[in-house]
């Protein structure tokens, strides 16, 4: 029996969890308890652990937005790397978005996995600007024209459709889940609006302009379509936070003058990530997007 053959490929369930974030741990990455937790209450996604002889050895997800697949969460442990550990957990992954009826296969790689991804046939589209900002004291003042209020069940159909036109995939799933811990939409005033940042519950509601659903490990999907309200909602992240807490943006490529408005305004570049696609390419706008589900879930 060869090293693969000896993986065991199944579903991670909350009994795997510890195991799953002791792995990510001691290969450098953050405390993944929250992720784990979102991602086992999406159901759209699909963890994944890989274990020799009972043993975790091999995480990854996949989650299938609509005809866009992620893969993410990909880790092996560094005593059994450069066994195929990592390619056949990629390729369980791959087999299970195919299944789910996703055309395009999409991820953000690390240097050490990029090479293998594409050697699998995946191809760098662009890169993802990650940027940090701490706590902002005091909630910021809505553009001129605009108010902002906390999210309810009733907006989730704009707010879905909003995003679609952003990314070109269905995250409605995990936008819902996301939304179930409270958000905030930005709106049009009408003449029943305050055009301040508390909207009374009874005002007439305007167009949504864009939204904000915070998400786990400082992240918050994002999409503004206008600048000037793309960079209030992430002053808005940042005023809710706990002070000493941070917010973190994922920035495609595209949306370069962002990152240059945000880095002027004091943010800091942690990292860059290729975001790398397997099938036909996607008609996105990356200049709607401001930040991230997480880097493993689009």
């Amino acid at each position: 029996m060869n090293a693969v053959e000896a993986l065991e490929i199944r579903d991670l369930t909350r009994t795997d969890i510890d195991a799953a974030v002791a792995l990510a741990t001691a290969q450098g990455w953050r405390d993944r308890r929250s992720f784990y937790d979102l991602v086992i209450r999406t159901s759209t996604s699909r963890p994944r652990v890989g274990t020799v002889g009972g043993r975790v050895i091999a995480t990854g997800i996949a989650t299938a937005n609509g005809a866009v697949g992620w893969l993410g969460g990909i880790v092996v442990d560094a005593r059994f790397r450069q066994r195929g550990y990592g390619r056949a957990i990629t390729e369980d992954l791959v087999r299970l978005l195919r299944a789910a009826g996703c055309s395009t296969l999409s991820l953000e790689a690390t240097n050490a996995g990029r090479p293998m991804y594409e050697r699998m046939g995946f191809r760098v589209t662009t890169h993802y600007h990650q940027i940090e900002a701490g706590h902002l004291d005091g909630l910021p003042d809505p553009p001129a024209g605009t108010s902002v209020r906390r999210l309810d069940a009733a907006d989730l159909p704009a707010v879905f459709e909003l995003d679609l036109a952003a990314t070109s995939e269905d995250r409605s799933v995990p936008l819902t889940v996301l939304a179930g811990a409270g958000g905030w939409v930005l709106e049009d005033v009408t003449d029943g609006g305050s055009g301040s940042g508390g909207a009374s519950a009874d005002a007439s509601r305007g167009a949504i302009r864009g939204f904000l659903l915070p998400s786990e490990r400082s992240y918050g999907a994002i999409i503004a379509p206008r600048f000037e309200d793309g960079l209030f909602l992430l002053d808005l992240h940042r005023s809710i936070v706990p002070v000493g807490a941070h917010v973190r943006a994922g920035i495609p490529g595209e949306h370069i003058e962002a990152v240059h408005e945000l880095q002027a305004r004091g943010w800091q570049e942690t990292w860059q990530a290729p975001r790398l696609l397997l099938g036909p390419d996607i008609p996105w706008r990356p200049e709607w997007i401001w930040g991230q589900i997480n880097s493993a879930m689009g």
